[in-house]
């Protein structure tokens, strides 16, 4: 059990590292948005607002004002329900969390404000290898089995988004704008999973799993935006459109094999399912979302609010993998992997809270459903939990410039869907814990000019 829980565990390991990848509001932009838990569409009048709104982008009194925000994180998965006495399973990572970095253009066209945006939605670079062994009591007395197990799971991935946005205010208090981006996924994942078995008798067998996964797509969508000045408060509307996958293209090596007798019957029980292919189409898909936002003065203290809708995607086929050719014990496989989402509601309240002459405090709360959803082929998503956010922090002016200091805490579980199937009798076909937990702790730091 020992071994086949920290299989199961390593399994899950990519949805700790992966920014979340069935969540929405994961991550934040800008220093008052991080503060802020992102409930800015209403409110945005920094760059942040090319993401955010880009209705707002006219609306900033000093577009040249460039943002840095660095942003570490620290997140540990952990496996719950498990029997007492054998402790409950975590792993634990620190680094730096991904970041926005935006600015305006010197054209002027049709009289409104250009701008330009970079951004990372997602990124994972990790890697971990582990062995473990034991001896294990079989039915019959005397009978016992030796075990041993290895894993050896890589994953690079990142997502990023590049933009351009439009934004023109009409009158004094309205502002339309429009940011087109277009956004380039990467992602290579190498799962290998490898169990030997050798019982009383002589007799064993090796089980070796192996899933790689190595593609790229590149996909465009818009956001559309309004921002409205209300003089002591304000409010905004933002759309989202589906993203539209233009090119990509993988590889997938998927190999299944089993050597020796897996069942301990004096039979040989060898047999190898593969498919290897390159070049293959890819596609990504995003869906289209609508936000509401807005903030309303009381004296020096400000409330913001927003809430944003998120479509489902159909389900669809990410890169697919004919099967290989057949030879003597080796049988062709065909491999999909595949990808849907739900539609979800996130919504999100902060608090700002001035003091001395240019100086505020800032607490938000938001919510982070997950959009997992079940797919027949072999799913490219890791994380099913929902999750809480609550952050807060302080912006200091000194002299000209403006120092953010803050942190977050995000917490969330569910239900695990992971599941370890070698095939054979060496192992049960599939271990289910009963739940994962996910915590994570930021700490953000911000230096704006």
């Amino acid at each position: 059990m020992k071994l086949r829980v920290l299989m199961l565990v390593i399994l899950l390991l990519p949805g700790a590292s992966r920014a979340q990848d069935t969540n929405y509001w994961n991550l934040q932009y800008g220093t008052r948005g991080e503060l802020l838990g992102g409930v800015v569409v209403g409110s945005a009048l920094d760059m942040s607002a090319t993401f955010y709104n880009p209705g707002s982008v006219a609306f900033v009194e000093n577009p040249s004002f460039i943002l840095t925000a660095s942003v570490f994180g620290m997140q540990t998965l952990k496996l719950l329900d498990q029997e007492k006495e054998e402790g409950a399973l975590s792993t634990t990572n620190f680094g730096p969390l991904p970041s926005m970095f935006a600015g305006v253009l010197p054209m002027k066209w049709f009289g409104g404000r250009t701008a330009y945006s970079f951004l990372t939605r997602q990124q994972l670079d990790f890697r971990i290898a582990a062995r473990e062994g034991l001896v294990v009591g079989r039915d019959e007395p005397g009978d016992t089995l030796s075990i041993g197990g290895e894993i050896m799971l890589t994953e690079n991935m990142g997502e990023n988004w590049g933009g351009f946005t439009w934004a023109k205010q009409i009158g004094e208090r309205l502002g339309l704008g429009a940011t087109l981006y277009g956004v380039y996924r990467g992602q290579y994942t190498n799962a290998r999973q490898t169990v030997e078995a050798l019982n009383g008798n002589g007799f064993g067998a090796s089980f070796v799993a192996e899933d790689e996964i190595d593609f790229y797509d590149v996909r465009t969508l818009g956001k559309l935006g309004a921002y409205m000045d209300l003089g002591r408060g304000s409010v905004g509307v933002s759309f989202t459109t589906p993203s539209a996958s233009l090119f990509g293209s993988g590889k997938v090596v998927y190999n299944r094999s089993v050597i020796g007798d897996a069942d301990g019957d004096g039979i040989d029980d060898s047999e190898a399912q593969v498919s290897f292919a390159e070049d293959l189409d890819t596609e990504y898909n995003s869906p289209f979302s609508i936000a509401f936002g807005g903030a309303y003065q009381f004296k020096r203290l400000k409330g913001h609010l927003s809430v944003e809708y998120f479509g489902a995607v159909d389900e669809y086929t990410v890169i697919e993998s004919p099967a290989a050719a057949t030879s003597p014990g080796v049988t062709g496989a065909e491999v999909r992997y595949a990808n849907a989402a739900t539609s979800v509601v996130n919504w999100g309240i902060g608090v700002e809270q001035g003091f001395g002459e240019a100086n505020s405090m800032y607490v938000s709360f938001i919510t982070d459903q997950s959009s997992y959803q079940a797919v027949d082929g072999k799913r490219i998503v890791v994380s099913t939990w929902d999750i809480n956010h609550l952050s807060g922090g302080v912006a200091l002016a000194i002299r000209g410039a403006e120092l953010t200091l803050g942190g977050g805490f995000a917490w969330g579980k569910n239900k695990a869907v992971a599941e370890v199937n070698p095939g054979t009798d060496i192992l049960p076909a599939t271990v289910t814990p009963g739940a994962v937990g996910y915590t994570r702790l930021k700490f953000i730091v911000g230096f704006g000019l």
